[in-house]
C-alpha cells in the first residue's frame, strides 16, 4: 500500500470539499496546451474502445440514496492526500464481448479480500457468479446485467468456485448453442445469459463466501481506501465522452482512453449519452488529492474560460476496470487496465457497495 502525506488534508472530508463542493475544475494560468494524443479524435479511431456496457438499470437496482448512508470511518482520522491497496489486487481480466462488468469487479473485489486475507493468488469464476445471481437469487433473469449488491449477495448466500471449475466464456450463447437464444438484447431465456447451468464439476466444488455486503457512501471512499485498506466496487452512469468509447456523439481522446482518464462530463456529453444510457461497474482501488487533468470540452479539445484559460479538473479515484490491458489504460501510470476517474463523477453518479475480508481455516 503507498500513501502520501500532508498536513493541509486534516478534515476527515477533504476530497470533498474541494472537489465535490467547490466543483473539480480548476482555473489554471497560461494558454491550454495539449498533452501528446490530445488532437480529438473521432471515436472509431481509437483502439479497443468499444467494451460492451450494462443495462443502468440492473446496475443500479435498489441502490439507497448516497446521503441515506451512514459516514464509515473514524471522525479524527488524518487522511493522506494519496493512497492505493494495488499489493492486494489480482491479475486485470477482460470482460471481452459480454455486457458483465459488475460481475468482474464484484469477483475483482471478492479476489482481493481472500488476497488480503492471506489466500496466495486467488481467482474465482465470474460464469458461476452470473449464473448464481440469476438462477440461486433469481435476479435480472431477463438481462445480460447484474448489481454489484446482487453479486455480493449471491457470493455470501451461497459461494462460488474457483476460475478452473468454470472457466469464463467470452461470447453470450446464440442460437448455435440453443435455439432460444435467438437475437441479442433483453428478453432471452435466463440460460442464454448464463451460458448454460455449471458443470458436474463445479457443482460439486468447494464455495467460497464472503461476509454479507454494506452500501457505502461517496464521502466515505477514502477512509474504506486508507483505515481499512481495501476497495470498493461502484455501479456509475455511462458518459460515453468522458470515457472516450466508441459510441460517444462527441469527439474524444486517444490519449486519454490509453492514460485512463475518466473525467466528469460536459453538459454536452451528459445531453448525448442520456440518449443511449448505459452503466459500467469497476472497483475502486486508491485516490489522489493532486492528481490534475486538462478538462475536455465537447469538440474533444482542452476546455477554456472566458479568458482563454485552460480548465483543469483536480482529484481522482483510482480504479481497476475489466476491458483487458492491451488497450484501456495500456499507459496508465499504475498498471496497465487500470484508470483515474473524477471524484466528482463518482460523488454524484455512483452507488458504492463493498464486504470484508473472510476468515480462512
Amino acid at each position: 500500500m503507498r500513501t502520501s502525506t500532508s498536513r493541509m488534508t486534516m478534515s476527515r472530508f477533504p476530497l470533498f470539499a474541494a472537489s465535490f463542493l467547490g466543483v473539480s475544475l480548476l482555473v489554471g494560468c497560461g494558454n491550454a496546451e495539449m498533452d501528446e494524443g490530445w488532437e480529438p479524435v473521432s471515436p472509431q479511431e481509437v483502439d479497443g474502445n468499444d467494451a460492451p456496457l450494462a443495462p443502468l438499470g440492473a446496475l443500479k437496482a435498489d441502490a439507497p440514496s448516497d446521503s441515506s448512508i451512514a459516514f464509515e470511518g473514524k471522525a479524527d482520522v488524518v487522511l493522506p492526500t494519496s493512497t492505493d491497496v494495488m499489493s492486494i489486487q489480482t491479475v486485470v481480466k477482460n470482460q471481452a464481448s459480454r455486457g458483465v462488468c459488475s460481475i468482474f469487479s464484484t469477483v475483482g473485489l471478492m479476489e482481493s479480500l481472500y488476497k488480503k486475507a492471506g489466500m496466495t493468488n486467488p481467482d474465482f469464476s465470474e460464469q458461476y457468479l452470473q449464473w448464481s445471481v440469476k438462477f440461486q437469487v433469481k435476479a435480472f433473469t431477463t438481462t445480460s446485467g447484474s448489481s454489484d449488491y446482487y453479486n455480493l449477495k449471491a457470493i455470501s448466500t451461497y459461494g462460488i468456485v474457483t476460475e478452473d471449475k468454470w472457466p469464463y466464456e467470452t461470447t453470450q450463447w446464440d442460437a448455435t448453442k440453443d435455439p432460444g437464444c435467438t437475437g441479442t438484447g433483453d428478453g432471452l431465456p435466463t440460460i442464454c445469459y448464463t451460458n448454460g447451468t455449471p458443470p458436474t464439476t463445479a457443482q460439486s466444488a468447494t464455495k467460497f463466501k464472503l461476509p454479507a455486503g454494506r452500501w457505502v457512501s461517496t464521502s466515505s471512499i477514502k477512509n474504506v481506501l486508507f483505515e481499512k485498506k481495501q476497495g470498493v466496487v461502484v455501479g456509475l452512469d455511462f458518459f460515453y465522452q468522458a470515457w472516450n468509447h466508441r459510441r460517444s456523439a462527441l469527439p474524444v481522446s486517444s490519449a486519454n482512453f490509453q492514460k485512463g482518464y475518466v473525467q466528469y462530463p460536459n453538459a454536452e456529453d451528459k445531453t448525448e449519452s442520456a440518449k443511449q444510457p448505459a452503466g459500467h461497474s469497476i472497483q475502486l482501488v486508491g485516490y489522489d488529492d493532486n492528481l490534475e487533468i486538462q478538462a475536455m470540452d465537447k469538440d474533444g479539445r482542452p476546455a477554456v474560460d472566458a479568458a482563454g484559460k485552460p480548465i483543469k479538473q483536480k482529484g481522482f479515484f483510482l480504479f481497476k476496470n475489466s476491458w483487458g490491458t492491451s488497450n484501456y489504460g495500456v499507459s496508465n501510470s499504475k498498471a496497465p487496465g487500470y484508470g483515474w476517474i473524477s471524484y466528482r463523477y463518482v460523488q454524484e453518479y455512483g452507488s458504492v457497495y463493498t464486504s470484508d475480508p473472510p476468515k480462512l481455516p
